[in-house]
């Protein structure tokens, strides 16, 4: 059985909460742009040397994704915190921990490619043709 992440909800202000949410039920839809002006509506912020480390983890991140092989597959992979060269590990400790977390990630986009599915079945069942289709 493969297992799914529960992610926790962030520890955002109330009001700030209340804003997203409701501008998600009028329009279903929300740009991270717009998130971003209501955090900033209400104060929310981070701490700038936490914003850094990050960011600079982030860059990092990027970087030993952007090494492939020859087919375009990653060569490195992380395992926990620390990346290896996939092509050189032994360790089946490791491997096995890359492989559970991979198999993770699959199974959320998975879940997410049938959601988006379901969704387009129900609206094509409603979908008129058009003229030109017609003719």
């Amino acid at each position: 059985m493969i297992e799914t992440r529960h992610y926790q909800k962030p520890n955002l202000p109330p009001a700030a909460e209340c804003e997203i949410l409701e501008r998600l039920s009028e329009d279903f839809s929300i740009s991270s742009e717009e998130i971003a002006q209501i955090l900033k509506r209400h104060d929310v912020s981070g701490d700038p040397e936490a914003l850094q480390h990050s960011y600079r983890k982030r860059l990092g991140q990027r970087l030993m994704a952007s090494f492939r092989d020859e087919g375009g597959s990653r060569a490195l992979l992380s395992s926990g915190r620390t990346y290896v060269v996939l092509d050189c590990c032994n360790d089946q400790n490791v491997l096995q921990k890359i492989d559970k977390r991979l198999s993770v990630e699959m199974a959320g986009l998975d879940n997410s490619i049938y959601q988006v599915k379901k969704r387009m079945g129900r609206l094509n069942r409603f979908k008129m043709p058009r003229l030109e289709e017609l003719a």
